[in-house]
């Protein structure tokens, strides 16, 4: 889910990576426990991500490489 920004607006997703070979090749590269919390900046987008029970919420500056992708890639699938 992602929530924050200047409107305020929730945006959520959700994908299975037995059934997306590009999710599931993601989701191998990132590691949300070695992931900081985030810090408290105006109108960031904070991201909350779980895979296979393991959850983390992300601010959108923490957001670099395969899990920017892996974001991107679940939020801007069609419905």
């Amino acid at each position: 889910m992602r929530s924050g920004g200047f409107a305020g607006i929730e945006r959520h997703g959700e994908s299975d990576s037995a059934r997306d070979p590009v999710l599931a090749g993601l989701v191998d590269r990132v590691d949300l426990g070695a992931l900081s919390p985030p810090g408290r900046i105006p109108d960031q987008y904070q991201y909350d991500i779980d895979i296979d029970g393991t959850s983390a919420t992300v601010g959108e500056s923490q957001l670099s490489g395969p899990l920017r992708e892996l974001v991107h890639h679940v939020l801007n699938r069609p419905r």
